[in-house]
């Protein structure tokens, strides 16, 4: 089978182009999924934030990397992004509790550190981002044994879809991920995200704005 994402031209990114800045918790999976959208299109510049073995994916170890990253002060003179007006900053974080059940309150917490950050996101899924990944093949959540484990659902993603799902190939079905996605979301009356839910459709809207033609023209070579 051909690979999608050999399909359209790559070009670099413009310097007039947007930039999405993306820090995940996961190094490899969640990496590797925007991956597939860099450099697609000219008016866009995403970059994914590479952890290294030895770095804090703690939610507030990774929003200290985001703010060393991009916020330039007199500690911090040469950050490594070079963040511009109009340009976004996405948190991408899993609801897996942790070993002190320290999770909710951090990321509770740098909800509160952003509001006053213009362009500043965080988008969680529940339990892990598999949930997202899911959504590009399923239309409803299903219910199964263990559904509020992350080792579960990435087991449960492989199963579900034949050849266990691909970053070189099936990101490019993520329109149809925002609309399984959004249309699955919920919150419960403790405004937490339900099992099986994800906001990363939020993030996937902003670069459907700038790839949606090209993601279609895709698509219709692959028809």
């Amino acid at each position: 089978m051909i690979l999608t994402n050999r399909l359209f031209n790559r070009n670099p990114p413009s310097r007039e182009a947007k930039s999405i800045y993306i820090f995940c918790e996961g190094a490899d999976r969640e990496y590797r999924y925007f991956d597939y959208f860099r450099e697609m299109d000219s008016r866009i510049n995403i970059e994914i934030y590479k952890l290294n073995p030895h770095e804090d994916n703690s939610p507030q170890g990774l929003y200290k990397i985001a703010l060393n990253s991009i916020v330039e002060s007199d500690d911090n003179p040469n950050p490594k992004y070079a963040f511009q007006e109009n340009d976004e900053v996405w948190i991408v974080l899993d609801t897996d509790k942790d070993k002190e059940d320290s999770r909710r309150t951090q990321i509770e917490s740098i909800r509160n550190s952003i509001i006053d950050k213009k362009d500043w996101y965080i988008v969680e899924s529940n339990p892990c981002f598999e949930v997202w990944l899911y959504y590009h093949y399923h239309t409803t959540t299903e219910q199964f044994d263990g559904i509020e484990k992350c080792k579960n659902w990435k087991s449960y993603v492989d199963a579900s879809i034949k050849g266990g799902f691909d970053p070189r190939k099936h990101p490019i079905y993520i329109e149809r991920a925002t609309i399984n996605a959004e249309n699955n979301f919920q919150i419960n009356e403790n405004k937490n995200l339900n099992i099986g839910t994800t906001e990363v459709f939020k993030l996937s809207k902003s670069i459907l704005t700038i790839v949606e033609s090209k993601i279609r023209e895709v698509l219709e070579k692959l028809e």
